[in-house]
């Protein structure tokens, strides 16, 4: 691992436990085992270390895992490309973290978002984009057939991601097999109130 990568998963461990304020430049350069000089090579400040961490462990994570969008596919089996790609970035943060908890790592980021505008604004970008996905692939579902023609597709995509996102942070106490089974839960729940059903037909 090069000194970067090292100084940029210590402190992320660092401000997951400790805190943004919490943290200095110091506690840094101890837990890396490094000089001021090989700290300040690569990092100007604790500040841009925190948004380092933060692209890394937030918008990379979440970002490699978006969704392809094909129309040759039923809607259940995109509903489940979109619950992978939902859930794989908290249990790769997991097995980073060697925890099953993610408290710390939710923690972190309300943190992070309570004090930079410019990521609670990227952030929000983000879940725009993943509801955005669910109306398109609730959208094509309506117009094919598969699910009701009373859908209104906006409201729903809506109502279906905020109830993903509430779920993530309540299981995020538990453990990551929990927030599974419960993603899976509320997805393929929903997923049955908006199929079509032969009475549908008549």
């Amino acid at each position: 691992m090069d000194t970067r990568e090292l100084i940029i998963q210590k402190s992320f461990i660092l401000f997951l436990k400790n805190g943004f304020k919490e943290v200095s430049i110091n506690k840094i350069i101890h837990s890396c085992d490094l000089s001021k000089g090989a700290f300040y090579h690569h990092f100007e400040s604790k500040e841009q270390v925190y948004m380092e961490v933060i692209n890394r462990f937030f918008f990379f994570y979440f970002r490699k895992q978006n969704v392809f969008y094909s129309v040759d596919i039923s809607l259940a089996e995109k509903l489940k490309r979109f619950e992978k790609s939902f859930i794989d970035p908290y249990e790769e943060i997991a097995n980073l973290l060697k925890s099953e908890q993610l408290t710390s790592y939710f923690r972190f980021l309300f943190q992070a978002a309570s004090n930079y505008e410019e990521l609670r604004k990227r952030v929000n970008i983000h879940f725009y984009r993943k509801g955005y996905y669910l109306y398109q692939i609730l959208e094509t579902a309506k117009e094919v057939g598969e699910i009701r023609s009373d859908i209104d597709t906006e409201i729903t995509a809506r109502q279906l991601l905020s109830m993903l996102i509430g779920e993530t942070i309540l299981d995020g106490i538990y453990t990551i097999d929990a927030l599974k089974k419960n993603i899976h839960t509320v997805i393929f729940n929903y997923y049955s109130l908006l199929k079509k059903t032969a009475s549908d037909e008549k």
